[in-house]
Parts: C-alpha cells; sequence; structure tokens
C-alpha cells in the first residue's frame, strides 16, 4: 500500500514538473498594426452591420476595426515562477498601439447639440455623452451613440460622412469615412 503511494506521488508530480514547464516555454507573439481594415455603422437594436449610407433612426455604433502582422518570436522564456500561475500562454507583445489621445471623430455638416451649433469637422471626441462610451482595444474602437447625445441632438435629414482618424504610438496615421442619413 504504502509503495502505491510512493507511487502515485511521483507521477502526480512528474505531471505538475510538465506542465509548468510546457506553459513556460510558450512562444512570444508580436503584434504590428499595420492598416485600417474597416469602418462600419449599426443600429444597437436591430443589430445589422451597414457599410454603405443607409439611415439611422436610433441609437448606434461606429465601429472601426485594425488590421495586424503576427510574428512568433524564436525567443523561448524559461520564466516557470509566472507561467506556473497562468492558465494559458498568453505572452503578446504589440509593438504599436493605438493612440488614444490622437483620436479624432468629425462630421462633415454642421448640427445642433444642446442649443448649440456643433461646427463641421469638429471632434466630437470633446463631446462628454460621445467620449464617455468610447472602447479602444489593441486592434478596434467602438463609440457608442446612445440616447443621452442623440436626445440633446438635431440632425437635418440628410446624409452625413463620419471621418474617424487615430496614430498608432509609432506615428502611423490612419482615417477612414462612412456616411449615412440620419433622421431622427
Amino acid at each position: 500500500m504504502k509503495k502505491n503511494f510512493k507511487t502515485f506521488i511521483r507521477l502526480y508530480t512528474s505531471f505538475i514538473l510538465l506542465s509548468v514547464i510546457s506553459y513556460s516555454c510558450c512562444p512570444e507573439q508580436i503584434f504590428q498594426i499595420r492598416s485600417f481594415r474597416s469602418l462600419t455603422l449599426f443600429e444597437l437594436n436591430t443589430q445589422s452591420s451597414q457599410d454603405s449610407a443607409t439611415l439611422i433612426t436610433d441609437e448606434f455604433v461606429l465601429y472601426a476595426e485594425f488590421s495586424d502582422t503576427t510574428i512568433t518570436s524564436t525567443y523561448t522564456s524559461f520564466n516557470f515562477i509566472t507561467s506556473a500561475f497562468a492558465t494559458s500562454c498568453d505572452n503578446d507583445t504589440f509593438l504599436n498601439r493605438l493612440n488614444e489621445e490622437s483620436l479624432i471623430i468629425s462630421l462633415d455638416k454642421a448640427f445642433i447639440y444642446d442649443g448649440n451649433t456643433i461646427a463641421a469637422n469638429s471632434n466630437l471626441v470633446e463631446i462628454a455623452e460621445i467620449a464617455d462610451n468610447i472602447d479602444i482595444f489593441y486592434d478596434t474602437i467602438s463609440i457608442k451613440f446612445l440616447n443621452d447625445f442623440l436626445d440633446k441632438s438635431q440632425f437635418e435629414n440628410q446624409e452625413y460622412t463620419f471621418t474617424l482618424s487615430i496614430e498608432t504610438t509609432n506615428d502611423l496615421k490612419f482615417e477612414k469615412q462612412i456616411s449615412t442619413t440620419i433622421e431622427l
């Protein structure tokens, strides 16, 4: 009985060591943002994506995706202590990131917001109801235009062109436009 217990402990210890070694030898993934993949609009209630001029009648999201290049590093880390507590090999490094401070969202035509005229090509990020609803991840940006903004806004029933531009930390500049008709 004692011999079986010792064999079990040795086998169990071997599996733990094998697990620690296999998770600590993960290759590092290196990403670099290379281009502006797409800019889309969709209404929150319908969740239907729209790439061309359409009709916006309710809350909507402006969604930007960027393409990146992945390179697997030949360097292998043998850092046992940190990886022993990890649940996966998540060694991702981004050579360049989206610079949140450089984000500009603008409309090609003026509109009324909270009783004031917002001039064409003004940066909408400066409006609190928009700035509070911006999510920037590694390679995506989501801007929600919710009722707290839309209720204070007056748009002409015409086509508007949204322009989104942003820079990366290594000074690449990306810009894309999408047009839609806004009828609120």
